[in-house]
């Protein structure tokens, strides 16, 4: 096979974008994380990791960033502005490996950082363990600087920034190199400055008392500006690392390592390269710089080249062990890649999809606009300020759909007053509460009409409510897309084709099924419920929720034969699981409700 045939490479391409995807679905990916930061309520969310750098990869995780803005670092105290009301943190890199530093509290707010704090000789550090560990939430567990999901999908880590470009970092903004990256971007990533996460050297005498620099921001932008190829063959060295390094080597190597030596090969080769009738030479030119990175046990920081990521990091016979295996990759990397796991799943889903021709869409990134935190009126005057600006950049669906989420979240968490007293208040608070529902109609199938049907269950108008459930329940189909953070190949193409033949709207208000997720303070939730509630959100499977309210309702009403109706539905639904997330969270909470029915009987 000559693999520098530039059909067979264009071939490869074409199947590794039915995979991985187009450069349409990339982009859409990407729009919706930075809808996300840009919308979300948390203080200066950053979303990160590999969905936001727009690859949806199985195992791929969702990594959020949260800095803390009332908060400020400096790397001197001559760039402090005089009527700065921020709490002032400045770098002490003495005694720290480079990409290290220390952060000393400056300003005089000790009492609000006070749990933090650790005293070294005359001065106070912010402490990278006890941050880190603070406000723990439940069901959550430390790793590396971030506070993570059991399932390892979630990792969320909480930052301090420095608007500055810092001084070790400056020889990069000068390099010599070829056109990449472009100047304008140079300019951005110095304008944004860096970050610092919690987390010291390992092995350092201060490593609790250290934080790590981190470009994130600026690794995303360079990211956000690979050609597809390149993309694409970062996806598949991702790809090598996670179903052939990682199960015979363990941890030897990690993604960072792969971003930073794509970073340092994108400076050498010019961006025209990337094309795809030369994918295959280019994907073999980056497992042919990562041999070469592991013989020398040198991959230098991309940013700050004095600090060695493989520094003491491999050790005889474990050396020896990974070197074959990467050259193995090389030599064959054909019979390699199709053999993974991620390939091997595309064929098998291709021969279960009964002659669909599948390809990756973007439909698991959504999940993620369900659970942010948002201010539907906030958002409302964001896209009217910056009027069509929003539309240019996202497009006009894209914007209608994550307000109608906006108004959906907001009518959830709102803090709702009594709705059975029919007085001045009630009817300006349901006014209000009415219109934001007309909005979040268009954000699925099912959920939005189920917490409507809430609503209107807890102003104890019990009939209307069975008459949406039972419009619910009538929605709540086989050929419907239950959304979740890893819909398979079968259900992305049936979202893809639906969306580009009908728009992104339409596909959502009838094609697709959101989770049910209640929010604090659980203001729609009905009171026999709330024995459920564990933590600041619960989920409902949609048809699970539908037969338990359906039960609730007839209950009040003293209607004996649907109580008794529903609680069979219910029963069977739980039982088949029928439009239940196959997850321990879910089916759980499914057969909670049932139990709290059937106590009701």
């Amino acid at each position: 096979m000559d693999l520098s045939d530039k059909h067979l490479s264009l071939q490869f391409y074409n199947h590794v974008c039915d995979i991985i995807g187009s450069p349409d679905v990339v982009k859409t990916r990407r729009k919706i994380f930075t809808l996300i930061d840009w919308s979300d309520l948390k203080p200066c969310g950053i979303s990160s990791g590999s969905k936001a750098e727009g690859l949806d990869l199985n195992g791929s995780d969702y990594d959020a960033m949260y800095n803390f803005s009332l908060v400020r670092v400096y790397e001197s105290l001559n760039d402090v502005q005089s009527d700065s009301d921020q709490i002032i943190l400045q770098m002490d890199t003495n005694d720290t490996k480079p990409g290290f530093t220390k952060l000393k509290l400056v300003s005089n707010y000790i009492d609000s950082l006070q749990h933090w704090c650790e005293s070294s000789g005359e001065e106070t550090y912010i402490s990278s363990k006890l941050f880190r560990e603070d406000d723990l939430p439940d069901k959550m567990v430390i790793h590396g600087p971030c506070q993570s999901s059991l399932t390892g999908n979630f990792d969320c880590a909480k930052c301090f920034r420095c608007k500055e470009w810092i001084t070790l970092a400056q020889p990069w903004i000068h390099r010599s190199r070829t056109t990449w990256p472009h100047y304008t971007l140079v300019i951005s990533a110095i304008q944004y400055g860096v970050l610092f996460v919690p987390i010291g050297c390992k092995n350092s005498p201060n490593e609790n008392l250290e934080w790590r620099v981190s470009f994130s921001v600026t690794e995303k932008m360079l990211i956000h500006s690979f050609p597809h190829t390149q993309l694409l063959c970062y996806a598949l060295m991702k790809i090598i690392l996670k179903d052939i390094i990682k199960l015979k080597h363990g941890d030897l190597l990690c993604s960072y390592f792969l971003k930073t030596i794509m970073f340092w090969l994108s400076e050498e080769i010019n961006p025209s390269e990337w094309k795809p009738v030369n994918m295959i030479p280019c994907f073999l030119k980056c497992m042919r710089r990562l041999i070469y990175c592991v013989e020398q046990k040198t991959c230098l920081h991309y940013f700050i080249p004095e600090n060695n990521l493989f520094e003491d990091r491999f050790i005889g016979n474990a050396h020896k062990a990974l070197l074959d295996t990467l050259r193995f990759v090389f030599r064959s990397p054909c019979t390699s890649l199709f053999t993974t796991e991620t390939f091997l799943n595309y064929r098998l889903q291709s021969v279960n999809s009964h002659g669909m021709d599948l390809s990756a869409s973007a439909l698991s990134c959504f999940f993620h606009t369900n659970v942010a935190n948002y201010d539907s009126c906030s958002i409302y005057s964001k896209f009217k300020h910056f009027g069509k600006s929003y539309n240019i950049i996202f497009g006009k669906d894209m914007c209608a759909y994550i307000l109608s989420v906006c108004s959906r979240e907001t009518v959830q968490s709102s803090d709702l007053f009594n709705l059975t007293i029919k007085n001045k208040t009630f009817y300006k608070q349901y006014k209000r509460i009415f219109g934001l529902f007309k909005i979040s109609l268009q954000s699925d199938a099912v959920s939005s009409w189920l917490f409507l049907a809430s609503l209107l269950y807890k102003c104890k108008r019990f009939l209307e409510c069975i008459d949406i459930i039972k419009y619910c329940l009538s929605s709540c189909t086989p050929d419907k897309i239950l959304l979740h953070f890893n819909n398979n190949l079968t259900e992305q193409t049936k979202f893809k084709n639906f969306t580009q033949r009908f728009g992104l709207l339409i596909t959502w208000k009838y094609l697709i099924i959101n989770p049910l997720m209640f929010r604090s303070p659980f203001s729609l939730l009905p009171n026999k419920l709330r024995p459920l509630i564990e933590s600041d959100r619960i989920d409902f499977p949609p048809v699970v929720y539908s037969y338990v309210l359906l039960f609730l309702c007839y209950h009040h009403i003293r209607d004996f034969r649907g109580k008794i109706s529903a609680l069979w539905d219910l029963e069977l639904t739980v039982k088949e699981r029928y439009l239940v997330f196959p997850g321990a969270r879910m089916l759980k909470t499914a057969n909670k409700c049932l139990h709290i029915a059937k106590a009701l009987t």
